[in-house]
């Protein structure tokens, strides 16, 4: 039994934040059932035919795929018998377009009080910006993130991951709605959920955002303490062109470090900034360069001073740290086989569960439909129709 093995999610979202949340609940037992919009193929990220791509495959695993036309009046009808049955509806469209669908949280409330109805979206329901067009690097960058990442004196640099896509909109979403959940068993009413993707990203200048409201200076970019401002904390190149992350922050660490490379004159570098700081850099950058990173590795690892290798991709995904993690397990696929996945990054009592195989896009047309009372007249005409494609 799955942690919210008696939770029932009706995923009405698009692409990735609403997705990868319900991708965690499913992975801890909720019953997921996601719902594909016939008419809106090419931008839900579960409706590419033919097939499902590896990014799909992923996030569709381990829940119940139904395909259903929103726009007919016969769909949202079934929406509104799902959402009966069920404990939370996450939704991604813009403000307004749940209600002109009819699958807004006051209609869906209304018959069922205890849902938890969340949506996600990159502004917010009110506020200036809520009807605005966005992706990740725009909510960024109106959070201010963005606007803090890259080198001192050079432009802001895109991510590698969608920052705000996966921690200001899927993992609180996560967050917001196991809180409900939570005070439903005491007040036994549910709640409307509004997670913006910029106000997420905002929440993780936390440290900074505070220093600068208390009245502190604005931080600048490759100038703040943890992103370029002291030696002690910063990325080195090796001769072979990796790179070693040093995060030698305490002085247990500094001083671990420095024993190790046989340099305690560098001693009073650690925090150094300005032309003393780029002298003890350059001074490290010298001595980095005279191996490589897995022969720096070999050399510093043991001494537990906070130094890491700067992993590839691929390296991350095949290293033993990874695999003995159990971070990467077997998925059955539907038309049989497995392949590697990412496991949920939540251990409970010392073990992940075991995710299930991903189903192609309306598996379970028949089944779900059937469980709300159509008989296979009706659900042979919804397909006739267009309103399932499964």
């Amino acid at each position: 039994m799955g942690l919210l093995s008696d939770i029932r999610v009706l995923d009405l979202s698009l692409r990735l934040p609403g997705p990868f949340c319900t991708l965690l609940m499913a992975d801890h037992g909720a019953d997921v059932i996601t719902v594909i919009d016939p008419s809106m193929r090419g931008v839900n990220p579960f409706a590419e035919e033919p097939g499902l791509s590896a990014y799909e495959r992923y996030l569709n695993r381990g829940k119940r795929s139904l395909t259903l036309d929103l726009k007919a009046d016969i769909g949202k009808a079934i929406i509104r018998q799902l959402a009966a049955t069920c404990d939370v509806v996450v939704e991604g469209f813009r403000p307004g377009v749940a209600a002109r669908l009819g699958v807004d949280a006051e209609t869906l409330r209304a018959a069922n009080p205890r849902l938890v109805y969340c949506s996600i979206t990159g502004y917010g329901q009110d506020g200036p910006r809520a009807m605005a067009a966005g992706h990740d690097i725009n909510f960024a960058a109106w959070s201010g993130v963005l606007g803090l990442n890259g080198p001192g004196g050079g432009a802001p640099e895109p991510m590698p991951v969608q920052v705000a896509d996966l921690f200001g909109g899927a993992m609180m979403a996560v967050t917001s709605i196991l809180m409900a959940l939570h005070a439903r068993q005491r007040t036994g009413q549910g709640a409307t959920l509004d997670v913006s993707m910029t106000d997420g990203a905002l929440s993780l200048l936390s440290i900074h955002a505070a220093e600068r409201l208390a009245g502190g200076d604005e931080p600048a970019r490759g100038e703040m303490p943890l992103s370029g401002q002291f030696p002690c904390y910063d990325v080195y190149r090796c001769a072979d062109g990796g790179y070693l992350a040093i995060a030698a922050l305490e002085p247990v660490f500094w001083e671990r470090l420095l024993r190790v490379l046989d340099r305690e004159d560098l001693r009073p570098g650690q925090f150094a900034m300005g032309d003393d700081g780029q002298r003890a850099r350059a001074e490290f950058e010298a001595i980095f360069a005279t191996r490589t990173r897995d022969a720096w590795m070999a050399i510093l690892g043991p001494a537990d001073a906070c130094v890491s290798p700067v992993l590839s991709l691929g390296e991350a995904l095949d290293h033993p740290f990874t695999r003995d993690r159990g971070m990467i397990v077997d998925v059955a696929l539907p038309a049989g086989g497995v392949e590697p996945q990412l496991a949920t990054p939540f251990r409970c009592d010392g073990t992940r569960p075991a995710p299930s195989g991903p189903v192609r896009p309306g598996a379970h047309d028949d089944a779900i439909l059937s469980s709300l009372g159509y008989d296979a007249g009706a659900i042979a005409a919804m397909r006739r129709d267009g309103v399932i494609r499964g």
